[in-house]
């Protein structure tokens, strides 16, 4: 915003000195008024309420609309004034005497900056009163579009030849209208396109890297080809053919330098994915790590929907046994095999985990409830039909079901206490918390009392 204002500062400066020098028709600077490409009374009377519209607009939005509408009306006049084919408005004959030998129309400004004028003056208003911000980006892109069609033929005139384009739009004038759309687009950084221009994100570095040689081009094209058939005689077709192939040799190294931008925001993210996964990963299973489970879990409960949450705590039996009869090595080739089979038992959605040394932990949600028993048998029927080079391996699940009163801890306990009522029961079984007592029932008469199934927790 600092520099917006700085920029409508300057712009204020270089308008009122130029009106106030067509007004009194002495001072220092009446050569530059009498040159060609000066910009006209009336623009500079509109180019300095605008930027008084612009300073004012953010402290007080009402009357730097009022303003900016005021300079939409001084263009909309111009243009009505050029349709009826009125000559001059009745306060150009006020003039000083120097305009009447000047070459061209005194006051009036030109037709292209009356609608440039038009098209400021709305982006102004819309822009003080923080509405309709798309049509305050479509007003100002045709602002710089104006203006950077003017100083592209003043290409011509650097390299030596006329511009017609610019009887219509003054060279200073292009440039004050350049800045003053510049400048609307910078006083509210935080809407419309000036906020994505400043973001931190990939169509920001875009809009950096490419809106500067954008605007520079035009004019720069213009003046090297046509100082290259005025002072080399080079034929018009060749010129033509040696434009084109440089435009396209331009926009080829804007695209290979946004190439690069992407190639390198790509590594980036990369290497900022690959970090984030060994902070969340288990190295040896590449299922998610207690950690990272921890917190899935409770950002699931700090969601506020427990009903639809199901959690399985798994167990490889008598794995301690394995490792000490086949070695370590062997153990984790079978920890391996045992995150493939439960990541491919369940969605993607749900989180898979080991939890700790043999243990595995699964938080299913969107309505898990009616799919734990599905999801443990399908775990169940998978270790069953795995081809274990070795020796047959089993798990054993226990699972429960979240209820509006549960915590994660009460929830990891009661999952838990299932598991362990597995083990009780014989292993390479799944029980449900709170059908505990009849699982046990009918699988071994033991007593339904849990006080009296209460064990070391086995292996």
């Amino acid at each position: 915003m600092a520099m917006a204002e700085l920029v409508a500062i300057v712009v204020a400066a270089f308008a009122l000195v130029v009106f106030l020098t067509w007004m009194s028709g002495v001072g220092p600077f009446l050569p530059f008024v009498q040159s060609s490409g000066s910009m006209r009374a009336a623009a500079a009377l509109a180019a300095l309420v605008s930027t008084i519209a612009l300073l004012v607009s953010r402290r007080a939005p009402r009357t730097g609309a009022a303003l900016a509408i005021v300079v939409a009306l001084l263009g909309a006049c111009e243009l009505i004034r050029y349709g009826l084919g009125v000559a001059n408005p009745c306060w150009c004959d006020d003039m000083p005497a120097f305009v009447a030998w000047s070459a061209r129309p005194p006051g009036p400004m030109t037709e292209l900056a009356a609608l440039a004028f038009v098209l400021l003056g709305v982006a102004g208003a819309t822009t003080a009163v923080q509405r309709l911000i798309w049509l305050r980006d479509a007003c100002l892109l045709g602002v710089i579009a104006i203006s950077l069609a003017a100083l592209a033929s003043f290409g011509l005139i650097l390299a030596g030849d006329s511009a017609a384009l610019l009887k219509r739009l003054p060279a200073s004038t292009a440039v004050i209208m350049l800045l003053l759309a510049l400048a609307w687009f910078g006083i509210h950084p935080e809407a419309g396109l000036t906020r994505i221009m400043i973001a931190d994100s990939m169509g920001g570095a875009f809009a950096r890297r490419l809106i500067l040689p954008t605007l520079l081009l035009p004019v720069l094209l213009t003046f090297v080809f046509k100082a290259a058939q005025d002072r080399l005689g080079l034929p018009e077709s060749l010129v033509l053919s040696l434009a084109a192939v440089a435009t396209g040799a331009l926009v080829a190294v804007m695209i290979l330098s946004v190439a690069v931008l992407l190639d390198r925001s790509e590594q980036e993210r990369r290497v900022v994915h690959a970090l984030r996964e060994d902070a969340s990963t288990d190295g040896l299973t590449r299922l998610t790590n207690r950690r990272a489970f921890d917190a899935a879990l409770l950002d699931a409960f700090r969601d506020g929907a427990t009903d639809g949450i199901a959690l399985l705590m798994l167990d490889l039996d008598h794995f301690k046994r394995f490792n000490d009869s086949f070695g370590l090595q062997a153990g984790d080739e079978v920890l391996r095999t045992t995150g493939r089979l439960l990541r491919a038992a369940v969605r993607p959605e749900d989180v898979v985990a080991r939890y700790g040394g043999e243990e595995f932990a699964i938080l299913l949600t969107h309505d898990a409830s009616a799919k734990a028993r599905a999801v443990s048998e399908r775990i169940l029927a998978a270790f069953r039909t795995e081809r274990w080079p070795l020796r047959r391996v089993t798990i054993s699940i226990g699972a429960a079901i979240a209820t509006a009163e549960d915590t994660t801890e009460s929830l990891l306990r009661r999952a838990d206490g299932a598991l362990y009522r597995s083990k009780r029961l014989g292993r390479d079984r799944f029980t449900l918390d709170g059908e505990v007592e009849s699982t046990a029932a009918a699988a071994s008469g033991e007593s339904s009392d849990p006080k009296s199934t209460a064990a070391t927790p086995p292996s």
